[in-house]
Order: C-alpha cells, then structure tokens, then sequence
C-alpha cells in the first residue's frame, strides 16, 4: 500500500527537556472565560475530550504520516552506532525555536497534537483552487520548477498538485473543528469546544505568533493515495505539501534561493517512486524507509545539477548538498530514518557526478535506469564511516 512520505522526517536536537513535569489530569479543567496573555498561559485549563489520546493516536496510524521534524526532535534518543552523525545547523535552529517556549507551554503542543493541525489539513482538505492552500513565499520559483520536474523525469505526474501549509489555520475554530471531527473522530460539539480551547491558548502565547511560528509547518512532504484502502485517503489527489516553516528554515540557512527547489524536486522523487513502484525492497524498517529516502535526494540532485534540469553551478551545487546534509539525521533506530548527514551528503554529491558528466551531453536518464544505478551504489553510500 503507497502511503504519505515526508521530506525532513527525524532531526535529533539536543532538547533535554523533561516532560513529566505535569501530570496527564493537569489538562482535564474548565477551560477560562478569557484569554491568557501572558508568556505562561494557563494550559492546565483545557477541556480535554474523552479518549483524546486514544483519538490522536489512532488519527497519527490512520494518516500514516512521520512526526513531524520538531515532534521526533522531543522524543528521540540519538545511537551513535558505526556512523559518524552529530548536531547539524538544523537542530541548533529547531533548538532554538523550542528554546523561547516553557516546558509546560511543550507539554501542550505535545498533548494537543497542535503541531500535527496544519499538516493533516492540508493533507486531507488542501485543493490547489483554494486560497487557503496557496503558495505565499517562493510562489512563482516553487511553480516553475514544479513545471521543470514534471517535463524532466518521463513517468506520469500530471496530477499532482502543489499546495501549501499555513500555521495561522490552528485559529481558525472552524477548520480545527472540522479536522477533529474528520481526522480524529471527535464528535462535533467536543471537537468544537476543544477547537476554541486549544485555539485560545495558541494565541495567548506570544512566541507562537498566532501559529505563524515556523514549529507548526516545519515540513514538506509528498502523498498519493493510490491503493489506499480508506475512502478519506483513497479520494485524495496526489499531493506535495510545502510548510511555510521549512521555507523559514531554508532563509534562516541562507539557502532560500537554491534550497526550496531542491526540496521540491526531492519531493517530486518520491512520486516518481510513487508511479515506477519503488518502495518494495528487502529492507525492513529504518533500513527500507533510508534507502527511499536516499533515492529521492538522488533524484532530486540530479535534477538540480542537470543541464536540462536547474542547470546549478558549482556554488549552488554546494548550497543542495547542504540543504540535504543540514537535514540528516541519527535516528537509526526509527522508522523515519532519513540517511546521516554524511550519507545525504554523499548521495548527493553521487547524483551531481553522474548529472555533470552526462554523455551526450544533455542526455537525461529515464527515471527507471536512474533508479537502478541508485540500488547498486546504495551499499557504497550508506558504509559505515565512523
């Protein structure tokens, strides 16, 4: 079964942060009658619905998606292993991101799964008509090289629609709402009320900047909902989401002008995926989902550097394999493993080879031979280098 993918999945910080600083029951009060202002908010008050851990949890397995990069940054313990892998530019940002909130206001966005809103309604309700779903910034170089990418690679992607994720979505009552009753099974007055609630909170807390904090959209990642056996998923359109958060991120880095689009063209790899049916392979686990992931960032360097494709010069060729290595990580245990840092960069740099010195110059390899000169470097690229 094809299943959603994500492109930044697994970034391990240095959070230490310890969250059993309150218990489960500190959410369960009446909520206030007025909004909190200061830094502190009371998010002790909120009306917890009944079984809501039960229904995030069960909406996390439905849709199939990888926590976000600032969710597995809270969770994830790092082995080391035989892998060289250590902090990259990528967790000092999402550490300090996380550093300007409280433990307890974390504890909130953890319990709420308010940090997951975004992402599910644009997966399940985002049209690429609808205004709400709109490409703000890098609208016009993220359109033109979706039009690229859909002339470069010789595989059906004419249905896929290009969308973006906004963080300000999490207050509006209504389409949090109608994403509890949708996604998490909540019924429409429990969903309602906690809409208000967590919407409420949001707003109290200055550093979340009414949701347009980069931690709400921290992502970007591809779907299709072909041989999904759920009606809701099955009836979705193909989809790449991008968040207004990695963009952030991307500026933040200095890559703003050649990192969106080599995200992008990341993204449009694991629908090539999608349409030749690579996903299958021996590999189980955190193995399988590196090897997938790793591919995509292949097909997405060899786009980039391409004469045909962004046609990147030497200093920007730089900029993409550090937009991939800034976003490796060490999870090796999970099973949203990306790739070290160092593998992401390798591969990159593979991919960059092989596009340079294309014979006749000009030429593009179908997407197929391509794929199968990944499957035979793998091993090369994923060797221990401790």
């Amino acid at each position: 079964m094809k299943s959603p993918l994500r492109w930044s999945a697994a970034v391990a910080t240095g959070i230490t942060l310890s969250f059993g600083l309150l218990a489960p029951t500190a959410f369960a009060q009446p909520r206030p009658t007025a909004p909190v202002s200061t830094r502190a908010a009371a998010t002790r008050s909120l009306p917890t619905p009944t079984g809501w851990v039960a229904h995030r949890e069960a909406a996390a397995a439905r849709l199939g998606l990888e926590p976000s990069p600032v969710t597995a940054a809270l969770r994830r313990a790092l082995d080391p292993g035989d892998y060289a892998c250590g902090p990259t530019e990528f967790d000092a940002y999402i550490d300090s991101l996380l550093g300007a909130l409280t433990a307890e206001q974390l504890q909130f966005l953890v319990d709420t799964d308010a940090l997951s809103y975004a992402t599910y309604d644009a997966l399940v309700f985002g049209t690429s008509g609808d205004p709400e779903y709109a490409l703000d910034d890098q609208a016009k170089q993220l359109s033109r090289t979706f039009r690229d990418l859909k002339r470069f690679w010789d595989v059906e992607t004419d249905d896929i629609q290009l969308l973006a994720m906004h963080g300000e979505m999490v207050l509006d009552v209504d389409r949090v709402t109608r994403l509890l009753v949708t996604v998490y099974g909540l019924t429409p007055a429990e969903a309602a009320e906690y809409a208000q609630a967590v919407s409420q909170v949001v707003a109290s807390i200055p550093a979340l900047q009414g949701g347009a904090n980069p931690l709400f959209t921290l992502n970007a990642f591809a779907f299709s909902g072909e041989g999904e056996s759920d009606p809701l998923f099955a009836s979705i359109p193909d989809k790449i989401i991008f968040g207004d958060g990695i963009l952030d991120a991307l500026d933040a880095f200095g890559l703003s002008g050649v990192g969106p689009r080599v995200v992008l063209a990341h993204e449009f790899g694991h629908h090539v995926q999608f349409e030749l049916d690579l996903f299958d392979s021996p590999l189980t686990g955190a193995e399988a989902t590196r090897r997938t992931e790793l591919m995509a960032d292949a097909f997405a360097t060899y786009f980039a550097v391409h004469a045909r494709g962004l046609s990147l010069n030497a200093k920007r060729v730089a900029d993409a394999l550090q937009t991939f290595y800034d976003v490796g990580d060490c999870g090796f245990d999970s099973p949203g493993h990306h790739g070290t840092p160092q593998q992401r960069a390798r591969t990159a740099a593979w991919a960059a080879s092989l596009a340079e010195n294309a014979r006749p110059q000009g030429k593009i390899l179908s997407a197929a031979t391509f794929a199968a000169l990944f499957e035979a470097e793998l091993p090369e690229l994923v060797a221990p280098d401790a």
